[in-house]
């Protein structure tokens, strides 16, 4: 049996979400994480606040999200001592014992903060040799842990911090901010493999150029699409597609097709995704890469599922 796709769906779901709540919830981040960088930089000559960068890099980019989207971040920090510091392999063993450690002390400081309403600050206390990105990771998370309340629970990943809050940022949200090195002359992330002992350089700038392109071209046709093929592949899969995947895939689609007739727009997209060889398609972060080799999109979060994406439209009726 084959589901309806009616425009009336297909505008319900272009319409399903507050444009000015997420604006609010980014400037919300971004004005947070701006005051842990300023308080860290009062302890710590390794932070400057000039040299540091907040990017949302998923869907929230776009202001595209889905019932499954979360709030993803890059923050980045420009300094070569920690880069450095972060690759020296004698410190390995001794900088993981100490997240553990320092990961204990957040949980207790968090109660006590609890019990103890007085109480402002929770300052980290450090003996090492080195100042790697663990620990700028580990300061994050003890100054953030500052500005939340204690209902707000923040995990400690190996390449990155979440952060769940009701009280603080919402029903049903969750951020996540991943903590990195940034050359800040080639614009270029670095995000640390801790396994592998090495940082992924992570470059947007083509992305970023060729979503705003669109976007001038097309106008808010183009970030409507995203929006409904996220939020329909969300409903059908309860997951939020590879973000590169669905961007890349719309970049391809000739201009013309984009109407501003929402519902027009979406029957043009869907006829071109079953017509044509999408496996194809280039990265838009590397234009010189398909999709399938763009290391980028390979070792994110989200599948590079084709076969998924066009069986979602065969089970509907358009």
């Amino acid at each position: 049996m084959k589901f309806n796709l009616s425009k009336d769906l297909i505008e319900g779901l272009r319409d399903s979400t507050n444009e000015d709540s997420i604006a609010r919830l980014n400037n919300l981040v971004s004005e947070l994480m701006g005051q842990v960088m300023e308080d860290l930089s009062s302890k710590s000559s390794f932070i400057q606040p000039d040299k540091v960068i907040l990017e949302p890099v998923n869907e929230i980019y776009l202001g595209a999200i889905s019932a499954c989207s979360e709030y993803t971040y890059f923050l980045g920090v420009a300094n070569k001592e920690i880069e450095l510091n972060s690759l020296d392999k004698k410190h390995y063993i001794k900088n993981l014992w100490k997240r553990f450690v320092r990961a204990w002390k957040v949980s207790r400081a968090k109660k006590k903060r609890k019990k103890d309403k007085t109480e402002n600050s929770v300052e980290p206390i450090r003996n090492i040799a080195k100042y790697t990105i663990d620990d700028l990771k580990s300061d994050v998370v003890y100054y953030l842990s500052n500005y939340v309340t204690s209902s707000t629970i923040i995990y400690e990943y190996y390449d990155h911090i979440s952060i769940l809050g009701k009280e603080d940022f919402g029903t049903n949200v969750k951020i996540n901010i991943y903590i990195c090195m940034y050359d800040d002359k080639n614009e270029v992330y670095k995000l640390y493999n801790n396994a592998k002992n090495r940082f992924m350089e992570i470059d947007f700038k083509q992305r970023f150029k060729n979503l705003n392109t669109k976007i001038q071209d097309c106008g808010d046709s183009f970030v409507n699409m995203v929006k409904v093929f996220n939020s329909l592949f969300s409903k059908a899969f309860n997951k939020v597609p590879n973000q590169i995947m669905i961007e890349s895939l719309l970049f391809a689609c000739p201009n013309v097709l984009f109407k501003d007739d929402l519902y027009e727009t979406f029957i043009n997209i869907a006829n071109f995704i079953r017509l044509n060889d999408v496996t194809a398609i280039r990265s838009i972060c590397d234009n010189s890469k398909t999709v399938f080799k763009d290391k980028l999109v390979l070792e994110s979060n989200g599948q590079v599922d084709f076969s998924r994406l066009i069986k979602l439209l065969d089970n509907y009726k358009i």
